[in-house]
């Protein structure tokens, strides 16, 4: 699995930073063929066992079994903001949490982060081969994501969403 990684990626719309990794399949080397994308929350946690909280989602492993059956897209790990990831991934105010910034952290998603990737891979663009998928918090947000902005994100993955 080739991996990059786009450091200190820049949210006008959260006013941060944070490193996003996009995992390419192993046929992207040779041709022109397009990518479905799948966007994935806590991006530290998918394969490096240095960078993740919790182990790892051992994300390498999967794709290379699925791309062995013909299965292969683009998977772009967004890590989260650490402390703010909460607040990010919340589309809710919260009494013990505060403010939700889902709905900023989903305009980052959509208005920048996605037209980058766009730019830069070759990715299916359409709605049906667009997923995004987290568990936890980032399981609400990949669920409210599905649903704030349908014309973008034709897939969700909710793994034990925090509902």
């Amino acid at each position: 699995m080739n991996k990059r990684t786009l450091s200190n990626v820049w949210s006008p719309q959260l006013r941060n930073r944070r490193d996003v990794d996009v995992y390419l399949p192993p046929s992207y080397a040779s041709g022109r063929r397009r990518y479905p994308v799948v966007y994935m929350h806590d991006g530290q946690n998918l394969s490096d066992p240095r960078t993740a909280f919790a182990g790892t989602w051992d994300l390498d492993a999967a794709l290379t079994g699925l791309a062995r059956r013909g299965i292969e897209a683009i998977v772009v790990g967004i890590h989260n903001a650490a402390e703010a990831r909460v607040r990010e991934y919340s589309p809710f105010t919260d009494g013990r949490h505060g403010r939700g910034e889902g709905d900023s952290y989903l305009a980052f998603l959509v208005d920048t982060l996605k037209p980058r990737i766009d730019r830069m891979f070759r990715t299916d663009r359409r709605r049906g081969a667009t997923a995004v998928l987290g568990s936890s918090m980032g399981g609400l947000i990949s669920l409210y994501a599905y649903f704030r902005y349908p014309q973008v994100f034709g897939r969700a993955g909710a793994m034990s969403p925090s509902i």
